[in-house]
């Protein structure tokens, strides 16, 4: 429930009618740039310190701008959530590619456009069973 001056409502009465009107293309020009700017700034932070530019780069700054995005463009809070919700249980594979990729470099002396291809496969297996998982249980929204 939201309570607002006249009680309660469902959120679902609420879907469209409080974000701001469209802006068209500018908006999403906007979102763009934004995220040209964070995978620039992570880059050039990594040429001082690779620790820091991974502290940046774990932040989930991508999925807070999308539930951010999301709620302008209309999408009610239960949205969002069961987004949020899918967000958690897709992490697990998304791990792969941040286990596999050093391993192949480190352990099996790789280059890295191969152990990133590789790690990359890894991950989209990975999405691939963790989503036909999450629907046979029941996970997802």
């Amino acid at each position: 429930m939201y309570w607002c001056r006249k009680g309660s409502v469902k959120l679902n009465e609420l879907k469209g009618k409080f974000p701001a009107e469209p802006m068209g293309w500018t908006f999403d020009a906007g979102k763009i740039v934004l995220t040209a700017l964070i995978i620039f700034s992570i880059a050039q932070i990594s040429e001082r310190s690779t620790l820091m530019a991974a502290v940046l780069a774990s932040i989930p700054i991508v999925s807070v701008l999308s539930m951010m995005m999301m709620f302008h463009e209309g999408q009610t809070a239960l949205e969002i959530s069961a987004f949020a919700r899918d967000i958690v249980w897709l992490l697990i594979p998304s791990l792969l590619i941040f286990i596999v990729m050093p391993w192949l470099i480190e352990s099996r002396s790789w280059d890295f456009y191969p152990a990133l291809a590789a790690g990359l496969a890894c991950t989209v297996a990975g999405y691939f069973l963790m989503v036909q998982a999450m629907e046979k249980f029941g996970l997802s929204a």
